[in-house]
């Protein structure tokens, strides 16, 4: 790198340290969301910057200069962002000092009592939706069969989405970082919202606020874990051949569940039919070929979902056959 180069690269990072700082802040703000994501997306450059400062922001545990970072920042914002101004505090010509303090933060935390994990489990039925409060302010929306297991201790904050779909809003904590595991990887918010619907063999992230971090596991079929993070109105999953590229999201349609509705936009049928047995306390079985090429537009509603069923069974012309058990195996005529 040229001196401009490493001058420019070295900018840039004491400006990510700052955003890490002010968006695990206590008193995030929705214009503070909104300026990061225009921050973010300048150039892969910004984006890189703020990968390799996250992952020294881990490292160290840097959570105590949060208040030393954020000055610097909200300096930088008072003056229009201008290149002229510099800040007064250099994160990495302290770097010594934070190791030092880093160092003693994790020596403290290995031998305090503060790591005891207290488990809770929360579950719906079939047609049930359920929102829950957690113990650090954080709220929870739960779709329907959906299983849910949240682990808190003084130190982490670690969840688990056994099965279903469930919506995040999570409170910022400066100590305490929010990881759901998903079964193929891991979800990191840093104060953000975001929904995740987790299938058998995937699981797919919205966000709608705030930015999310994605990491897959790292074992021996995948000794280099991919990363991506997403910020509002993107979407990504973890699928049969990992962590998928980032992508414009459907939010409307993804949060749709919420308003009790699903959203069907050209898909396949035997998917509708897939997704509206979440919501069926008898599911049906839509396997016959007979299905596999009809497709499905519309918006329906789940609060009363056979009533659903016997509408698409209706327009589809769907049938069972008198050999079926209680008429739960379709066909189309």
């Amino acid at each position: 790198m040229t001196n401009a180069t490493t001058h420019h690269h070295q900018q840039l990072l004491d400006e990510a340290a700052g955003w890490i700082a002010r968006l695990r802040a206590p008193n995030t703000s929705s214009r503070d969301k909104s300026d990061f994501s225009r921050w973010l997306n300048q150039s892969t450059e910004h984006v890189q910057a703020f990968d390799e400062m996250s992952d020294t922001w881990a490292t160290l545990g840097a959570a105590a200069h949060l208040e030393e970072l954020t000055a610097p920042l909200n300096t930088r914002a008072a003056n229009n962002q201008q290149e002229s101004s510099r800040w007064d505090w250099s994160f990495w010509q302290s770097g010594l000092a934070i190791s030092c303090v880093a160092g003693l933060f994790a020596l403290i935390t290995l031998v305090t009592p503060g790591d005891h994990l207290e488990s809770q489990r929360y579950e719906t039925l079939a047609g049930e939706q359920r929102s829950i409060a957690l113990d650090d302010g954080s709220m929870v929306s739960l779709n329907t069969r959906t299983q849910l297991e949240v682990s808190y201790s003084a130190n982490r904050r670690n969840l688990a989405l056994i099965s279903g779909e469930a919506y995040f809003d999570v409170a910022s904590d400066k100590q305490r970082p929010f990881v759901i595991d998903v079964g193929q990887g891991t979800v990191m918010a840093v104060g953000t919202a975001f929904n995740i619907h987790r299938h058998s063999q995937t699981a797919e992230v919205v966000v709608t606020e705030g930015i999310v971090q994605m990491r897959e596991h790292k074992d021996p079929a995948t000794p280099n874990p991919k990363t991506e993070r997403l910020i509002a109105d993107q979407q990504a999953h973890f699928g049969k051949r990992g962590l998928s590229n980032i992508s414009h999201a459907d939010t409307k349609g993804a949060l749709a569940w919420r308003e009790q509705t699903l959203v069907f936009n050209q898909i396949s049928l035997t998917e509708a039919l897939e997704e509206l047995n979440r919501y069926l306390v008898e599911p049906v079985d839509y396997s016959h070929a007979s299905l596999k090429d009809l497709e499905v537009s519309g918006t329906f509603s789940v609060k009363a979902p056979e009533a659903t069923l016997q509408a698409l069974k209706a327009s589809f012309n769907l049938t069972a056959p008198d050999t079926a058990p209680q008429s739960l195996y379709l066909i189309a005529e």
